[in-house]
């Protein structure tokens, strides 16, 4: 089963590259970033707008962290995607030839969603390094709000790699299009079910709030953005029953494929 593990992980080496590429920037211009907003272009225009009462200083740390949790991100998209090494199987014919393996398929499946916790563990490990270091640099977030919007980012890539690994063995290879759609779908249904009582205000605000007045349910995202970073363990929580779901579920369709996987 190791050895599935690092083969899924070698399918993935030219992503790592772009990841690499990306964690360079993503340092580089994050440092910039905090460094301008303390003491920078950025300061003098945050000082400007409050002098003028154009921004709150709420609503200017509200901007500015909303900026540094999409840096945090970027790391981890670029490994978050588990579908390639499921195309790159199809490509070389390998799930038929490892049905042919002296190991059980629950453990080949197994060994797939374990691969998602490595390659999410590594983003993790160098964001949680980007986050010590820019905690140290700036107050707009502590290292605990850098945390909780890292763990809640894995949390909602691994729903994602969950549902790919579902609807790819359910489809099939050269589907993987289709997969991604139907991936999205689910969580977006799923996340209109989970809180239909803040989706419908939003949308009864958007549909009664005069242009005007500016103001279209911003306090429901802030308040979106607030539970990244303060209640990741529930985004957490969530993303284990969803593999687990997705897990077994997965075996299930694979043994009625004769254990093609």
């Amino acid at each position: 089963m190791k050895g599935l593990i690092f083969k899924d992980i070698m399918c993935l080496k030219k992503q790592f590259m772009v990841f690499c590429y990306v964690l360079i920037g993503t340092l580089a211009v994050s440092v910039m970033y905090v460094l301008s907003v303390r003491f920078g272009n950025l300061a003098d225009i945050n000082a400007e707008m409050f002098a003028e009462n154009q921004m709150e200083p709420e609503s200017i740390k509200n901007m500015s962290s909303f900026a540094l949790i999409m840096f945090m991100l970027l790391p981890l998209s670029c490994v978050g995607d588990s579908l390639n090494a499921y195309e790159q199987d199809g490509k070389a014919g390998f799930s038929k030839l490892a049905s042919t393996f002296p190991i059980p398929l629950q453990k080949r499946i197994l060994s797939r969603f374990l691969s998602v916790f490595a390659i999410l563990g590594i983003g993790i490990i160098f964001d949680t390094a980007i986050a010590a270091l820019l905690s140290c640099l700036t107050d707009i977030m502590t290292f605990s709000e850098f945390m909780g919007v890292i763990v809640s980012a894995a949390s909602l890539l691994a729903i994602y790699s969950s549902l790919s690994i579902l609807y790819s063995n359910l489809l099939g290879y050269g589907k993987s299009t289709y997969v991604q759609l139907l991936s999205l779908f689910t969580i977006i249904v799923g996340y209109v079910l989970i809180c239909f009582e803040k989706v419908k205000e939003v949308i009864t605000n958007i549909g009664t709030t005069v242009v005007e007045d500016k103001d279209i349910s911003i306090g429901t995202f802030w308040g979106f953005m607030d539970i990244i970073m303060h209640k990741a363990v529930i985004l957490l929580a969530l993303a284990l029953a969803v593999m687990a779901v997705s897990y077994i579920i997965t075996c299930i369709i694979a043994q009625r494929k004769r254990g093609v996987f």
